[in-house]
Order: C-alpha cells, then structure tokens, then sequence
C-alpha cells in the first residue's frame, strides 16, 4: 500500500494526522501556487487555509486515474484563489493600494540573464496587450470578467489576445538565436507567470 493511498485513507476516516502530513508536505508548495495569483501574504495564508478545508473535505472526490494527488491539491489551491480575487471585496481592497510598489519591485529585482531575450519580445508588445495577457494569464480573470472591468467589448478583449500572441509568434519565428517557436512561446508563458 502506497504512503498517499494510506493519507487518503486517514483524511477519509477523518484521522487528522492525515491532513497533518499532507500540509507538513505540501504546503509551501501550495503557498507558492496561491501566492502567485493572489499577490498578498495574508490572503494567501487564508487561502491555504481554506484550500485544506476543502481538502479535507473532499478526499473522496480524489481520483488517481485523473492526476497525482499533487496535481488535484493545486487544482484546488489555484481555483480557490482565483475564487478569491474575483470576490468583488478583494478586488475593492486591491484597487486601494498603490501600483507603484509593484511597479518598484519589479524595477529593482535582478533579471535572471535566460530571461533577457523574453524581455525584450514582451517590451514589443503594447500596454494594452500587456495588461491582457497579465490579467487573463496569471490573475485567472475570464474573458468576460475582463471587459467588464476594463469597460471593453468582449470582442476587443478576445481581439487583444489573439493579437499578442500572433505578436510574440512573429517575434519568435524571426528570432535566429531562440530554440524552437513554440518551445520558446510556452517559455514565456512561464515567464509571465514568474514576473507579472
């Protein structure tokens, strides 16, 4: 009998030393995923606290021929914090504080020398496409969602996409020194991930 098949078998049984190991295990690695969307250590926290009550709750739900019991958690972990910022009070909450430490920390941080040719295909697109990419990408907005707050058709909002990214594949397919275009597309999709 496997270790996870034994926890899963502890948290069904409601045998809290189950849970105990799977966020002694996993919880960084969750923080990390949570961290990433919502952007506030507080928050974050509240939301690993909640991902574990759902957890907790739902084991039964798990099914290993659909995933790695990791690959469930994150799943949850990611939905619960993009249920989080949709909630119109977080986004209230956001939208008080400044930009401009964003903007500072980004500024200040080290780039990493791989990165350098990413930055300059993303320095090619506009603004406006930026903030797309940003939000659909790695806030977790819908399409939707998005004109709504940017107060754009929703056509703009699927036009503006599906620009960048004809954007950024041009830029890799005229790009002699970069590997393979699709290889290098899904990288900045990661890219995107790590610094927005």
């Amino acid at each position: 009998m496997s270790t996870i098949y034994y926890i899963i078998q502890k948290i069904e049984n409601k045998d809290e030393s189950g849970l105990n190991y799977l966020y002694k295990n996993y919880s960084s690695s969750l923080f990390g995923i949570i961290l990433r969307i919502v952007k506030d250590n507080d928050v974050s926290e509240e939301v690993l606290q909640k991902t574990f009550v759902k957890i907790w709750n739902n084991i039964n739900q798990y099914e290993e021929k659909k995933g790695t019991l990791f690959t469930w958690m994150s799943t949850i972990a990611r939905n619960t914090a993009i249920d989080k910022i949709r909630l119109k009070s977080f986004q209230n909450t956001q939208k008080s504080e400044s930009y401009d430490s964003t903007v500072h920390n980004y500024a200040t941080t080290n780039i990493n020398q791989n990165n350098i040719d990413v930055d300059a295909l993303m320095l090619k697109l506009e603004d406006k496409y930026k903030i797309i990419l940003n939000k659909i990408y790695l806030e977790g907005y819908s399409q939707s969602d998005l004109a709504k707050e940017l107060n754009l058709p929703l056509g703009t909002i699927k036009s503006r996409i599906r620009i960048a990214l004809r954007i950024l594949r041009e830029e890799l397919d005229s790009e002699k020194g970069l590997f393979l275009g699709s290889i290098l597309f899904f990288t900045i999709l990661m890219y995107l991930i790590k610094v927005l």
